[in-house]
């Protein structure tokens, strides 16, 4: 009967009741978005771009490990913290040889990857002004196998001062074989003559599309260890499995114990490809709590407003209710309901309405850059229950703070 009258209520009043309709209906959708910006931090994948072709790719440990040991009452506590690093944590080059030995391994595939920032040169194609062509990334030849690339003009660089462009950077500067292009990376300036341009190659054959997220310089193997300024050292080993099945990555772990390097598969190779990912998880986490939370409380502060008006509007009503033996129990009973209808109602539509917020808040970060591109969304069902369910709860709370 309680139900059945605050429907009738509701009917009544849809305008005393909207304000707290619109505001949980937006905070709903904002914890259902920031829901999906938190779970994308927590277990968003992060896609490989030029591991494609490695199915297990080694790297070193890209976290600074911190272990705290605390006595207390006779009580020992040990607490371990991971902090991730941008930059890049580089292997000995000889670990090749253990890689090998690991039954299933076809190749392994020594990786250099070093900033390299391209420049317009004195004869170089068309290219527009002095500016720089973007950020790119330079790499040995010999790991071109890796994504993989293939040659679709020119020939591999063979001396130090050539070097092989990826067809997004030869149409963005409109550069050909014969052209001149300088390279600024860790060391001085120094001017290329382009040897080839290189595009990624799809599995059965035929150029795939661009990289999205990088642009590719390659250079001699000589010249890459030059640029790179790490000697005897590499960035990862690509791991190319035999025909009949690759290594087993326990076996590939326990080869390497004691290296310091780590086994990676799957989308688990992203994260080695773009390093800086792991800081994007960190933020789309804080910022999906923060925006979350504060949108919650703020929904709550404007419904407790909205239904004390509402009750300050209904004092006669409440009161002949009273007068015809409704007890004040009934009357709380009643309000809380009526929140509850409210908030129910708002919370759902609300939450549905917070997936694509979700999709579209991730596309705006990665437009700005704060995310990358690599980072896909993970959006499941646990964002909009909770954006329904804490929105419900809030206008339940705001009813009794009435």
């Amino acid at each position: 009967m309680l139900t059945r009258l605050a429907l009738r209520t509701l009917r009544a009043r849809r305008s005393g009741f909207m304000g707290a309709f619109l505001a949980l209906f937006c905070a709903a959708a904002l914890i259902t978005a920031c829901g999906g910006l938190l779970e994308t931090g927590l277990r968003g994948p992060i896609v490989t771009e030029r591991y494609a072709a490695a199915p297990v790719v080694v790297a070193a440990d890209q976290n600074v490990h911190q272990t705290t040991v605390k006595h207390k009452k006779g009580k020992t506590k040990v607490k371990h913290k991971a902090k991730s690093l941008a930059e890049r944590v580089w292997l000995p080059a000889d670990l090749s040889a253990r890689i090998a030995r690991v039954p299933g391994v076809r190749t392994v595939i020594p990786e250099l990857t070093f900033p390299a920032e391209a420049f317009p040169s004195s004869g170089a194609g068309t290219g527009s002004g002095g500016g720089s062509y973007g950020r790119a990334y330079g790499h040995g030849w010999s790991s071109a196998g890796l994504t993989p690339f293939a040659l679709v003009a020119g020939q591999a660089p063979r001396t130090g001062d050539e070097v092989v462009v990826d067809r997004g950077l030869a149409r963005r500067a409109h550069l050909a074989p014969g052209d001149r292009l300088t390279v600024q990376s860790t060391a001085a300036p120094r001017t290329y003559r382009v040897s080839g341009i290189a595009a990624p190659t799809a599995p059965g054959g035929g150029t795939h599309t661009d990289l999205a997220e990088q642009t590719s310089l390659f250079f001699s193997q000589a010249e890459a260890e030059r640029l790179a300024a790490h000697p005897g050292q590499v960035t990862a080993f690509g791991v190319l499995p035999q025909p009949g099945g690759g290594p087993d990555p326990d076996a590939l772990r326990r080869a390497l114990d004691g290296t310091g390097a780590q086994v990676h598969t799957g989308d688990g190779r992203g994260s080695v490809e773009f390093p800086d990912a792991a800081r994007a998880r960190v933020q789309l986490v804080s910022m999906g709590g923060a925006i979350g939370g504060t949108a919650l409380m703020v929904a709550i502060l404007v419904v407790v407003g909205t239904f004390a008006l509402s009750l300050r509007q209904r004092y006669r009503e409440l009161a002949l209710l009273r007068a015809v033996a409704a007890t004040s129990n009934q009357l709380r009973q009643l309000i809380g309901r009526e929140a509850l209808l409210v908030g129910a109602t708002a919370g759902v539509l609300g939450a549905l309405a917070g997936l694509p917020l979700a999709h579209w808040l991730l596309g705006r970060f990665v437009a700005l850059g704060a995310t990358p591109a690599t980072l896909r969304p993970a959006v499941g069902f646990v964002p909009v229950v909770a954006g329904a369910v804490a929105t419900t709860a809030g206008a339940w709370a705001a009813a009794r703070i009435s």
